[in-house]
């Protein structure tokens, strides 16, 4: 089952598109995790609504806060990683305090091409390498990564730091994380989408320039956000020649016939859209595709999640 090979990793990473509930699945696969009985952080970098709204947890401020028992959160802001990381390297207070209040530093590390991304992915990566007393801190971490706009361009820092420094504890640190983003037997990828062209064509492009740009393969391939059939193929053909002939009426008071059709060919449209889309993905993928359903919900809650964690399972 594609769930049991995503949680034998330490760190699954979502990426996809903005917009296509990329971190809905992520807290659905974390959620999957936790009620396997796992301890499981969820990462989140630079989120404006964190996972832990939906939990009914408090914000992290940068610190992992539980949310439910056996699954915490935390949202990395990469400016507060980077200090952090002067304080590992510098150690001396003083001197940490006196570097941080330079205008110098912070126009460094602001005009510095790439160096935020590959902090916080050697944050994620002391996450993931974290022990307590019996082992690993976390059985699994699932990181809520950048969407693919820039997503790939994060995964690839390290890379990219790899050639251009080639010695320091700037480069020792990014082979590390490029280690351990192409260990696959640590690290799965995961790509997500929603049932239209320019999120499925970003994802598949995604895919495949992960793969041959950075030796990262993906996992699986969810397809987010899917209008399930609702109607038998007799339903669609008697709300097709309803709408053809143009009629009137009322289903119930106060609804109208014209109102119910025309919401009736909505889903019509919007299940076969989602139909074309994954015969096409089908077709150009060689991992599995996982169809999440559209939940027609204002706000998504835990057993929204729940829900969806379900079907990962079933996948």
């Amino acid at each position: 089952m594609l769930v049991d090979d995503l949680l034998a990793r330490r760190l699954v990473i979502l990426s996809g598109m903005g917009g296509v509930g990329k971190s809905t699945v992520g807290a659905a696969i974390a959620l999957a995790a936790r009620d396997r009985g796992k301890r499981v952080l969820l990462v989140e970098v630079s989120a404006p609504v964190e996972a832990a709204r939906v939990f009914g947890g408090k914000p992290s401020r940068g610190h992992e806060v539980e949310m439910l028992p056996g699954l915490w959160n935390v949202n990395l802001d990469p400016s507060a990683v980077i200090d952090e990381y002067v304080r590992h390297v510098v150690k001396l207070e003083l001197l940490v305090r006196r570097i941080l209040a330079s205008p110098i530093y912070r126009r460094f590390f602001s005009a510095a091409p790439g160096l935020k991304e590959l902090l916080v992915l050697g944050k994620v990566m002391v996450l993931a390498e974290a022990r307590g007393r019996n082992g690993p801190l976390w059985d699994l971490i699932v990181l809520d990564a950048p969407a693919t706009g820039h997503g790939l361009a994060f995964l690839k820092v390290p890379l990219v730091a790899t050639a251009a420094v080639p010695v320091g504890p700037i480069a020792h640190n990014a082979r590390r994380v490029l280690e351990l983003l192409r260990d696959r037997a640590r690290t799965a990828l995961v790509l997500v989408a929603v049932p239209e062209e320019m999120a499925v064509v970003e994802g598949l492009q995604f895919h495949r320039m992960a793969e041959s740009e950075l030796r990262l393969k993906p996992e699986a391939f969810v397809l987010n956000a899917c209008h399930e059939r609702r109607f038998s193929d007799g339903d669609e053909a008697e709300v097709l020649r309803l709408t053809a002939a143009d009629a009137e009426g009322e289903i119930e008071p106060g609804a109208s016939l014209r109102a119910a059709l025309r919401a009736a060919r909505r889903q019509i449209r919007r299940r076969r859209l989602t139909t074309f889309y994954e015969k096409r993905l089908r077709r150009a993928l060689d991992v599995p595709l996982v169809s999440l359903p559209f939940l027609f919900r204002e706000g998504l809650g835990v057993d929204d999640l729940r829900l969806l964690a379900g079907r990962l399972e079933a996948a």
